[in-house]
């Protein structure tokens, strides 16, 4: 089994845990008052603690109808984890069969769900910067940075799988001798 491929699998699988964790949980945006209160709001929920207490509830409906940008970001989000999961699968079955139109189908959905999260999160830090006051910085969570760092991972992990399934075709290749 080709070595750059299982890298890129394994790459691609460590971009993909970032990714769900980061659109799963409700940590996109915080925001803090003076150590009493906090709220993280995520794509899904908000939560709020208050003296320790955490309660999470759902956007209301009124919110999501408002925030159509929300929805746009969600969508992207869904669509990226449905290229990403099935371009990984495809990708280990490829190299369990050494089929080297599935790593290079398989390295193309990959990079095309890791691009779909970097375009979720592009979207909602617009709306979010398009909303503040100039100057005002912006406190997001660890979900938002994760679903930006996931991006290194997939795409890098997608390209490494179509260059060895590229690589395993050249070496197929017959020979022309003089």
């Amino acid at each position: 089994m080709n070595r750059l491929l299982v890298v890129g699998i394994g790459i691609s699988l460590l971009g993909a845990l970032l990714y769900v964790v980061g659109i799963a949980t409700p940590a996109w945006m915080e925001a803090e008052e003076q150590g009493l209160a906090k709220e993280d709001f995520g794509l899904w929920q908000v939560c709020g603690t208050i003296l320790g207490i955490t309660k999470c509830a759902a956007y209301p409906d009124t919110l999501s109808a408002m925030f159509g940008a929300l929805h746009a970001t969600r969508a992207f989000a869904i669509i990226g984890s449905l290229m990403l999961i099935p371009g990984i699968a495809l990708a280990c079955f490829a190299a369990k069969k050494n089929i080297n139109k599935g790593k290079l189908i398989g390295g193309a959905l990959t990079i095309a769900g890791g691009v779909c999260g970097v375009i979720a999160a592009a979207i909602f830090a617009g709306r979010i910067n398009a909303d503040l006051q100039p100057g005002v910085s912006v406190p997001y969570g660890y979900s938002f940075h994760l679903t930006w760092a996931q991006a290194v991972f997939t795409i890098g992990g997608g390209v490494a799988m179509i260059v060895a399934g590229r690589k395993d075709q050249e070496d197929e290749l017959p020979v022309l001798r003089d």
